[in-house]
């Protein structure tokens, strides 16, 4: 009996001991910030949580969204993609000029998804196949990419587009504030994240993120599931390309030159760790939301545009940092 009640204090004391509040809060503090923003953004500014914001608003995440479920796919592997955005508007323009001269909506999109796709593999071969850092590697395609986007169009919008360029994102959704890239937006995440939690493609990204050489001598072919990680990745990022050309309605050679970092800031912020094996579709939701929150907020409170870029600047540096004492609590435990 004595005994019965010594052990019994001792699974206390052991689940008392493994409570640890500092990695319970960088765990959870992104869900407690988005919540403070909100929640003073909306006493700062009765316009904040007004329609004509939240439609604005809806309209923008689209894109920064499913570019952050891409590259949070991505990092989970273990790599990192700088080219996404290059990719995005790549995919947008082509789907753009193609309009412009007449072809048809079906071949015009499957192009574009299909040029996103082959830009993934092209990356993901050489990743693979060269055993090349994906840093590295995607830094070089980006200015690559970019390069061929300016020399093609000689960095001129794209203009002249049919009406049914512009309906892909901006057709109304039974009230006003939604929109169909909305609604793209979110089968996207619920599929991603359904793949990702509850598919053996999703184990896999895991596994490898975790450790490549115990996924290989666990029979994954880690080469085969690295490139088709990118593959869709590009697709995605095409998605997103197409989605925002449409949203503006004209081919822009130089956009998404920023929402593709704010995509990665978004991921880490969220929890999804660098180096792989860490992280879920819906903590890098909420962790791009937070982002976008709190641009949104600065905005309609007036706030001058380069202290904006500044200020969201030094919300990515503080990202990194708590990915790095998130990592030094992970290394601990497993200590």
């Amino acid at each position: 009996m004595i005994n019965s009640k010594v052990a019994q204090k001792g699974r206390i004391k052991v689940k008392m001991e493994g409570f640890d509040i500092k990695s319970l809060f960088l765990k959870y503090s992104i869900y407690l910030v988005l919540a403070i923003l909100v929640l003073a953004f909306s006493i700062a500014s009765p316009d904040f949580l007004g329609a004509a914001n939240l439609s604005n608003f809806l309209r923008q995440i689209p894109t920064v969204g499913i570019l952050t479920v891409a590259i949070t796919m991505v990092i989970v592997t273990g790599g990192v993609d700088l080219s996404i955005g290059a990719i995005a508007a790549f995919s947008g323009c082509t789907v753009t000029y193609l309009a412009v001269k007449g072809i048809s909506m079906p071949v015009c999109l499957l192009a574009g998804l299909l040029i996103g796709s082959l830009w993934g593999l092209f990356n993901g071969i050489l990743i693979t196949k060269f055993k090349l850092e994906s840093f590295i590697l995607t830094m070089g395609t980006c200015y690559l990419i970019r390069g061929l986007i300016l020399f093609f169009t000689n960095g001129i919008y794209i203009k002249g587009v049919p009406d049914w360029f512009y309906d892909i994102s901006n057709t109304e959704i039974g009230i006003s504030i939604i929109h169909t890239n909305t609604i793209v937006f979110v089968v996207i995440v619920l599929v991603i994240a359904y793949l990702m939690k509850n598919t053996r493609f999703g184990r896999y990204c895991y596994v490898v993120g975790s450790n490549k050489e115990a996924g290989r001598l666990s029979g994954i072919n880690v080469n085969k599931h690295v490139i088709k990680v990118y593959v869709i990745e590009g697709f995605l990022a095409a998605i997103a390309g197409i989605l925002l050309m449409s949203s503006i309605n004209v081919g822009a050679p130089s956009e998404i030159n920023g929402p593709d970092l704010f995509a990665m800031a978004g991921a880490i912020m969220g929890g999804v760790q660098f180096g792989g094996g860490v992280g879920t579709i819906g903590g890098a939701m909420v962790g791009i939301f937070t982002i976008q929150v709190f641009q949104s907020g600065l905005a309609i409170l007036g706030i001058n545009s380069f202290l904006q870029q500044a200020v969201t600047g030094a919300i990515i540096v503080l990202a990194i940092v708590v990915d790095f004492y998130r990592k030094g609590t992970l290394f601990k435990k497993k200590g």
